[in-house]
């Protein structure tokens, strides 16, 4: 690789990175390549990336960015994981397709703002609900306000109805429980 080609190639991985919601490195060797396409489906599946990486041009390209915080981690055969959308989506699908495949080893994470995570971190990450569960909950919980303001507004008036149809069946002399 030339010195042209290294530094295009550090460019691509700095625009890869630009905007990820969540960066990880995984060591992938031993990986079969169907089990790597099948990884990278998995990952499509859920707006996530997978590329790997030269470890001294990652480190070049992760300099004086706020991805600082993984250069210690670039040893060996690494991939990153990435995704610019759902966070905890793509942990969710790395964590399962190394319970499934032993051989891939999750390094560590990054989210905005430099917070390092290790293994614990990321499997953590992919216990949280994906992007349209919690916009499912946020539509629920908006849906309920007016829907239990409604309710009460129309409490007053189903009760004033309840009352009249009491004092009704007292003075026909119907059986009050009927």
């Amino acid at each position: 690789m030339n010195r042209q080609e290294k530094i295009d190639e550090i460019q691509r991985i700095q625009e890869l990175l630009d905007g990820a919601q969540l960066v990880v490195l995984t060591e992938y060797s031993g990986l079969a390549v169907s089990e790597m396409v099948e990884l990278r489906q998995e990952l499509r599946k859920v707006t996530g990336r997978y590329r790997i990486v030269k470890n001294t041009l990652a480190q070049l390209a992760t300099k004086d960015s706020g991805f600082e915080g993984l250069n210690e981690h670039f040893k060996g055969p690494i991939a990153v994981a990435f995704t610019t959308e759902d966070a905890a989506g793509v942990a969710k699908a790395l964590v399962s397709f190394q319970k499934t495949h032993p051989k891939l080893n999750i390094k560590a994470g990054l989210l905005p703002g430099g917070a390092v995570l290790d293994l614990k971190g990321v499997e953590a990450l992919s216990t949280l609900p994906g992007k349209d569960a919690l916009r499912a909950m946020l539509l629920g919980t908006l849906a309920g306000v007016p829907r239990t303001f409604v309710s009460l507004m129309a409490a007053p008036a189903r009760n004033f109805v309840g009352v009249l149809e009491a004092r009704r069946r007292q003075l026909s002399g119907e059986d009050a429980a009927a």
